[in-house]
């Protein structure tokens, strides 16, 4: 892997950034969400909010991309209020009513977030058959690469996070982090290791204790390597 020095400055920033956020996730005041927080039910944990919170102000991203809506596009709205420069946010989800109850939500952050509603579809990438979400290009909240790309989806019993990391890494740049929740579970953590396999030093996988449900983050280190690594391979007779 051939790594230029801007390249390189832009990873280390994500890491440092990483490690801000994973030290400064405790002191996050979520009194601004008014639905009551749970580790264990279908929202985002309490910590993972926090820890969102404190990466989009560590970051300072320009456009943060979300799949999966709910209270955690309340939190990276707000998160994204409180910088300096203006951030988009695109969310994301395969159902119009998780959709719908997200916009509701949102109130005055409605204005810095584009909510998209995009069906699940198969795709093949990488040998690997898994579903991901038919993303309308058009519709995003910029035309900007990611900065930061959240992976709350697809649930479960849709299939799984599976294909995710292939498609999030579609609209990542070096240096953007994609962060992973409930990456404690079985199939969660398989499809990590199965991509990080694959991918090898094109990425950097961190996988920080403490979450209720597990996190990863996934720093891109090398788009044009990873690029390559996920194209699909000829057969030959």
């Amino acid at each position: 892997m051939t790594t230029t020095d801007g390249s390189l400055d832009r990873v280390v920033r994500a890491r440092e950034a990483l490690q801000d956020a994973l030290r400064g996730a405790d002191g996050v005041d979520l009194s601004f969400v008014e639905e009551p927080l749970d580790e264990h039910g279908w929202a985002g944990a309490p910590d993972l909010l926090r820890f969102l919170y404190a990466l989009v102000r560590a970051v300072e991203p320009r456009h943060v991309l979300e799949f999966g809506s709910g209270v955690s596009t309340l939190v990276l709205a707000q998160a994204a209020a409180g910088l300096e420069g203006t951030c988009a946010i695109t969310s994301v989800d395969h159902d119009p009513r998780f959709a719908a109850a997200t916009a509701e939500s949102l109130g005055a952050e409605a204005a810095s977030v584009t909510l998209q509603c995009a069906p699940l579809v198969a795709r093949v990438r990488a040998g690997v058959l898994a579903p991901c979400y038919l993303v309308d290009q058009g519709l995003l909240g910029s035309n900007r690469a990611a900065d930061l790309v959240v992976v709350d989806g697809p649930p479960l019993v849709l299939g799984g996070r599976d294909g995710m990391l292939p498609q999030a890494l579609e609209y990542a740049q070096c240096g953007s982090i994609i962060v992973f929740d409930d990456a404690g579970r079985d199939c969660e953590r398989d499809a990590i290791a199965r991509w990080e396999k694959q991918l090898g030093n094109a990425v950097e996988v961190h996988r920080p204790d403490g979450f209720a449900r597990g996190l990863a983050a996934v720093i891109l280190a090398a788009p044009t390597t990873a690029q390559i690594r996920l194209a699909p391979r000829a057969v030959h007779p």
